[in-house]
């Protein structure tokens, strides 16, 4: 089932025992809020808990439902690339905003917020709902900037969270950014490509890469993809075989290899310990 949407920004909510829609894909992208309830929200084979205050990311890319164990509030922002690119300046500010939906590693976690990350996410998704139900129109700068300032936060939050833990260190977030963006195109995270893209000069951005990140940009990719494999390997639904094809290797040795020589153990060694807990 995919869903279609014609209006570049349609802001709706439902109050549900159970979800209304089953497994579906979708032509547009989608920030959840949740403003009650508990559950399960299913995206693409990851189960992701939800409770109150709780966001997700959904793209046109992902096949997702909500598996409701409590009574839930939700409230949706649905919206096309057209709304925030609407013109030639829009593209170039707002660029950003399309990077972050098309963050496949963003959108297959859950963001981890403080109470008082939540509570700034209340005040302002209430200030969205209340003027939508206001019926004034979806075109009204007002509630365009107070988007803005939502996907904002969301980005800075996802910045600093998403980050290996054993970072504990000045990051520049673009360049960061970038890489957990590009992590599923490895063209994309060449030393050429990414110097090129920040505007350093290639034969210089292993040395600027060492000192803001106090390791090698390949070390900084292995990591990623380390935390990336663990993730799948916590879902039943994903085969070793799926993926090594989804994370750019040859075969199921050559990730159980790279696995292996990283951590010391084996996939297979990791998934049987995460089973008998």
């Amino acid at each position: 089932m995919r869903k279609k949407q014609f209006e570049p920004l349609l802001i709706s909510e439902f109050v549900e025992d159970t979800f209304h829609l089953p497994m579906h894909e979708q032509n547009y992208y989608e920030l959840v809020y949740i403003r009650s309830g508990r559950g399960k929200q299913v995206i693409n084979k990851f189960e992701l808990d939800y409770e109150r205050g709780d966001i997700f990311l959904v793209s046109p890319a992902d096949r997702h439902y909500f598996n409701i164990q409590e009574k839930t509030h939700f409230l949706f922002i649905l919206f096309t690339d057209s709304y925030f690119l609407q013109n030639r300046r829009q593209q170039k500010l707002y660029a950003w905003i399309m990077e972050l939906m098309n963050d496949r590693g963003l959108r297959e976690n859950k963001l981890v917020l403080t109470e008082h990350h939540r509570l700034i996410f209340s005040h302002l998704m209430e200030a969205v709902r209340l003027y939508s139900l206001a019926g004034v129109s979806q075109t009204a700068q007002w509630l365009f900037d107070q988007l803005l300032a939502i996907f904002g936060l969301y980005k800075e939050i996802s910045e600093i969270k998403r980050l290996p833990q054993t970072y504990s260190l000045r990051l520049d977030s673009s360049i960061s950014a970038y890489i957990h963006q590009h992590i599923f195109t490895p063209e994309h995270l060449q030393v050429k490509t990414i110097a090129q893209k920040f505007n350093i000069a290639p034969t210089y951005f292993g040395i600027y890469f060492k000192k803001n990140f106090g390791n090698s940009l390949r070390d900084y990719i292995n990591m990623y993809r380390i935390e990336l494999i663990e993730h799948r390997l916590k879902s039943t639904a994903y085969t070793l075989k799926q993926i090594a094809q989804e994370l750019g290797f040859v075969d199921e040795s050559h990730l159980s290899h790279f696995y292996k020589r990283t951590k010391g153990y084996s996939p297979k060694a990791y998934r049987q310990q995460l089973q008998k807990k």
